[in-house]
């Protein structure tokens, strides 16, 4: 309450300062002519007596901003006094206001873009529940997250630690919507894709492993939420429409909700399909081959209680059953847990290692634009020497005179 009474204070000072301003004046005057009336009742004329009342005094403004902070400070309209005198002084010297606009538009343009990039690969969460207990699945003398789809069901139906075990892979399609055909990126997941992240339609429903009876049995898509915006007009009824891919009829069944990127921070894909009907997708049907890897990656939430460690140790013991039950197929697997956000180790640790020296460069940036101006300003000022002694000698306050420099 307190600051807000200082605030309504502060208000009523700056729209009633025209008659403020009188009454000081006024204040002011008064006190110059009683001392004149003193001096011109010592002996002299009226007119020398007011001029030496006058220099008695002093500045007069400074006395009145003295007056001003005494009686709860000025700060709206010493704002707007120190805006329009740094806008007159621009526009008195566009060469100098041009070079310093060039300059910090340089620095934080720099700062800018590499914070973007910080922010989405890095800092930003996964938009999903549980981002926290969210790993991949990661060959550990590889390096990466590929997997047949034998390995994966066999992931998925023998490890205790995981409260489920999806995939997915990548890959580029025609998709017909009536209109003009066009190339698009598609995510080609396992059925329980959605159901192991938790997430939730933002329209329709998602593809479910119940979806799933075989080759090319689930023609159905789930759009992004930025490709149904852009290319469905965020279009409702966009639901049950059936479109084509590479020449195959799918139905719309749902949208995922606003900003998903599914488990992964590389970037949104236009949509998501089965890989049931990888056949239609990528022309080719891997999921019965043990030794080809159809998955780009594999990931799941681990069980409560349980540490990636012992998850690691659990998904050993399947792996050394996949090597003695398929020795032909396979060589030494081991595994190891990974986050997600970047690929794990394969391209986490170069993209960490990356951004790191892209923000490390543009703090050199933002460092050297600083000195630039530093000397501008340092240039700018000895130029001005004149006029700081005279705006000192008439009673200006050093720092309200530098944040004006």
């Amino acid at each position: 309450m307190k600051l807000l009474g200082y605030f309504r204070s502060l208000a009523a000072r700056f729209f009633h300062r025209s008659r403020m301003e009188a009454e000081l004046d006024e204040e002011l005057r008064a006190h110059i002519q009683h001392r004149a009336d003193d001096l011109e009742s010592s002996g002299l004329d009226r007119a020398e007596a007011e001029q030496r009342a006058r220099i008695e005094f002093g500045g007069r403004e400074r006395f009145k901003e003295e007056v001003r902070e005494s009686l709860g400070g000025n700060f709206i309209e010493t704002l707007i006094q120190d805006l329009r005198f740094s806008l007159r002084l621009l526009r008195k010297t566009p060469g100098f206001t041009l070079v310093a606009i060039f300059t910090l538009a340089l620095a934080i343009g720099a700062n800018a873009v590499v914070f973007g990039i910080l922010n989405g690969m890095i800092l930003r969460p996964l938009n999903v529940p549980q981002a926290e207990s969210l790993y991949g699945i990661e060959h550990g003398n590889e390096h990466n997250m590929w997997e047949s789809y034998p390995d994966y069901v066999d992931l998925r139906d023998r490890n205790r630690s995981f409260e489920d075990v999806a995939g997915f892979s990548i890959d580029q399609v025609g998709l017909d919507s009536g209109d003009n055909p066009v190339r698009a990126w598609v995510e080609v997941v396992t059925g329980n894709y959605f159901d192991a992240l938790g997430v939730h339609p933002h329209l329709g429903r998602f593809l479910h492993a119940s979806d799933e009876h075989g080759p090319n049995s689930a023609p159905y898509i789930v759009l992004s939420h930025a490709y149904w915006h852009t290319h469905f007009q965020d279009d409702r009824g966009v639901v049950g429409r059936i479109v084509r891919l590479n020449k195959h009829p799918f139905t719309i069944v749902g949208v995922a909700p606003p900003d998903f990127r599914g488990p992964t921070a590389l970037g949104p894909l236009d949509f998501f399909v089965s890989i049931v009907n990888q056949d239609q997708i990528e022309g080719r049907y891997t999921l019965d081959a043990r030794a080809t890897h159809s998955l780009f990656m594999t990931f799941g939430h681990l069980k409560p209680g349980v540490n990636p460690q012992q998850a690691a140790a659990d998904l050993n013991s399947i792996g050394a059953y996949i090597e003695k039950t398929y020795p032909q197929d396979h060589g030494t697997t081991t595994f190891v847990l990974a986050r997600t956000g970047l690929y794990g180790n394969l391209f986490g640790g170069p993209v960490r290692a990356f951004v790191t020296g892209l923000m490390l460069l543009a703090g050199l940036i933002l460092l050297a634009a600083c000195a630039n101006l530093g000397s501008l300003f340092g240039a700018r000022a000895s130029d001005r020497s004149r006029e700081v002694a005279l705006r000192l000698a008439l009673g200006a306050r050093r720092t309200r005179f530098c944040a004006n420099c």
